[in-house]
Order: structure tokens, then C-alpha cells, then sequence
């Protein structure tokens, strides 16, 4: 595979990582919202009643976030109960660091197309320079051409090692368990 496929790729799923990890983010704010709310209710605190007074106002208010309200979970605050928690916590971290791992893996892509065009460009401009002092030793109808977009790297992306793989078992294996605990 040609390096700017692999680039051109692995630029896609980084653009589809940026989307879930921002739907990711706004569903903990909603679990963290939802939970506040239910750690406020009959606080004591001015503060505390009136996130709670302009929450359920905003829920009562508007139809789409009272739907997503009765349908997301909340983040216990209170109590001892660890499986709910992990229930709540863990998919939304799980998911967002896949996609971290899609969105670096992108990053680094990039960096090395760049560092490699760098060279690219000081070994022509060392070119030229011995030229202008004389010391080219090609002849004159000998060129060299270089092309970035046919080198090549056989680097293979983080989810196809075995580290990767392993990563994404044990996701899939985090985000299950959160689902199937009762």
C-alpha cells in the first residue's frame, strides 16, 4: 500500500474518531449532568437547588432532552454500589480511547509524510548546491526523481499489531461486561 493511501485512510478514520469521540463526550456530560441532578435534589446549598430547580426546568421544557434524559444513565455519586458505576463509566471511556488510539495513529502518519518530505527536499537542495560548487559527479542526462507519493511504509497501523489487537479485545471485553452486569 502506497504511503499516501495509508495516509489517505488512516485520515478517514480519524475524521470518523473525531465524531464519536465528540458524541462521546457530550453522553458523559449527559451521565454527569444526570447524576448531579440526583446528588442535588434536597441539598441544603443554595448552589446545589438551584442546579437542580434550573435542570428540571430545562427537562420539563424542551421534549428532545426530556426523551434522551429518561433514556440515558447517571453517574452514582452517592453510595457504594461499584457496579453501577463501572457500568456508567467504563463504555464511554473504552470508546473514546479507541478512537484516541485512531485519531494518534493518523498524527503519526502525518509527521513522518512531513519528516520524509523534509528529507527529500534537503537532499535536493544538497543536490543543487554541489552543483553550484562543481561537485555534481552524475552525468548530465541522468536524473533523479523522487516522488513522495510512491514511497512506501510498512508500518502497520496500531490495530494490526498485536498490541492493538489485544487493545480491542479487551474493549470489546470492558464494554460487554458493562452491558451484562445485573
Amino acid at each position: 500500500m502506497k504511503f499516501t493511501d495509508k495516509i489517505l485512510k488512516a485520515k478517514r478514520r480519524s475524521i470518523f474518531s473525531y465524531v464519536i469521540g465528540f458524541f462521546v463526550v457530550i453522553y458523559f456530560c449527559m451521565i454527569a449532568i444526570k447524576g448531579i441532578y440526583f446528588w442535588t435534589e434536597g441539598s441544603l446549598f443554595t448552589f446545589a437547588r438551584n442546579i437542580h430547580m434550573w435542570t428540571s426546568w430545562l427537562i420539563a421544557e424542551t421534549r428532545p432532552i426530556n426523551r434522551l434524559w429518561q433514556i440515558i444513565p447517571a453517574i452514582p455519586f452517592e453510595g457504594r454500589d461499584i457496579l453501577a458505576f463501572y457500568k456508567v463509566i467504563i463504555p464511554p471511556f473504552v470508546i473514546f480511547g479507541v478512537c484516541a488510539l485512531f485519531i494518534l495513529d493518523h498524527r503519526i502518519l502525518k509527521q513522518k509524510f512531513y519528516e520524509l518530505k523534509d528529507q527529500i527536499e534537503k537532499e535536493i537542495a544538497l543536490r543543487e548546491m554541489r552543483e553550484e560548487a562543481g561537485l555534481e559527479t552524475l552525468k548530465e542526462n541522468s536524473t533523479i526523481d523522487i516522488m513522495v507519493r510512491n514511497a512506501t511504509n510498512d508500518d502497520p497501523p496500531w490495530h494490526d499489531t498485536w498490541w492493538g489487537r489485544v487493545v480491542i479485545g479487551v474493549a470489546i471485553v470492558l464494554v460487554v461486561t458493562a452491558f451484562g452486569l445485573k
